[in-house]
Formats: C-alpha cells, structure tokens, sequence
C-alpha cells in the first residue's frame, strides 16, 4: 500500500510542471498612448457682424495731370459670410460693404484747378482659406471681387460733379479669435484696387480710380 500512495506522489510531482507549462501567463499592458482629437468643427456655419475701419496710403489715380495724392479715413459697415471646416482647415467666402470718408482734394493756381474725389462706399465678394492654429483662433488669408463708388467733383476751371461705380480686386490677411461658441472677433488687413473709369463731365474727362490699403476689426454672431 506505501508503495502505491509514493508512487502517485512521484506522478503528481513530475506531472505539475507540465501543467504549469500549459497555463497561458498574463501579459503586460502597453502604456494608452494619448492622441489627441481634430476639432469638432467650431468654424462651421454662417456669420454676420458689423466692422470699424480706417484708411491709409490710399490714392485717387488720375490721368488728368494732377494728383490728388494720399488719401486717408475711417469707414464703418457690415458683414456676412459661411464657413466650412475641415480638421484644422477653414474653407469660406464672405461679403461686406462699408461707407466712409475717404477724400481727397487737389487745388492749384495758374491755371486754376479745384477737383476733389470722395469714395462714397465700397464692398467685396471674397474666398477665405484659414487655418486653426487652435480650436478658437484661426489664421486666414481672403481675396475676390472689389467694388466701390467714386464721386468726383470740380469747382474749376469748371463746375462739375460725377459719380461713377468701379469693379476690381482685393487681396487680405487677418485673424479671428471665437470667445464663445457665438461670438468671435476679427483683426483684418487688404489692399483694394478699384481700377479706373473716365469721368466725361469734368475736364479733360480724366479717368479715375482708387487704390487703398485698410485695416479692420470687428465682431461677428455665428449661427
């Protein structure tokens, strides 16, 4: 009888290895590697909102022979516009339109010559193309169709007035900072170029146009 229960003894000793050997070990776990997520689309939707803006080293061109030169002034208006996001790309178009008082006058003696030309307003239909270098800030840069209106006025050697509206293009940078989910504020600047159009009732049927350079800020409502 001892010889069997030591036998069975020697058979379970010898047979545990074995089915340690078959029991599968836990396996440690891989650190979670945190990648973090695209945007969920805060640019996307439709904007409108109001802008306050000045003029600088703007000039009326003119082929008359006189210059009326540097022309500067502030200017205020509206704007609208949708974008689309995509990751971090901000793809949109936008519109505005702005009134002001951007003027300039040229006057001279001998022989005499009093013409003054006004930009009564101006307006673009632009693309966007930005960039959220963070979820609440984007980076962007805009371009498209400019118009505008140019009221010219001469007191001599004639007396005349005449307004004309011009088509041309602009080209622009900014940025936009979201404060909440609905309102975001912008900084923008572009240059404008109106082109130039003949001015038939003032002498000498001067052809005139405008260039501007701009700077902008304002507030937008996004929906």
């Amino acid at each position: 009888m001892k010889k069997i229960v030591w036998a069975a003894a020697a058979a379970a000793t010898l047979a545990t290895p074995a089915f340690a050997a078959d029991i599968p070990r836990r396996q440690p776990i891989a650190d979670a590697v945190y990648a973090p997520g695209a945007p969920a689309g805060v640019w996307t939707g439709f904007s409108i909102g109001a802008h306050l803006g000045g003029a600088f080293a703007s000039n009326f061109r003119n082929n008359a022979g006189y210059g009326l030169g540097s022309a500067s002034g502030v200017f205020g208006g509206l704007q609208a516009g949708y974008d689309w996001q995509i990751n971090r790309v901000v793809l949109g178009v936008a519109g505005d339109i702005s009134y002001g008082s951007i003027s300039r006058r040229f006057v001279a003696v001998g022989p005499a010559v009093d013409v003054r030309a006004s930009e009564n307003w101006h307006g673009s239909l632009r693309a966007r193309l930005g960039y959220a270098v963070q979820d609440n800030l984007l980076l962007y840069a805009t371009g498209g169709l400019a118009l505008g209106q140019i009221q010219a006025r001469e007191l001599a050697p004639a007396v005349a007035r005449q307004t004309r509206s011009l088509t041309g293009w602009t080209l622009g940078v900014g940025g936009e900072y979201m404060f909440t989910r609905n309102v975001s504020a912008l900084v923008e600047y572009r240059y404008t170029d109106l082109g130039r159009s003949a001015f038939t009732a003032l002498s000498g049927a001067p052809r005139i146009g405008m260039n501007s350079h701009t700077i902008r800020t304002g507030v937008n409502y996004r929906f």
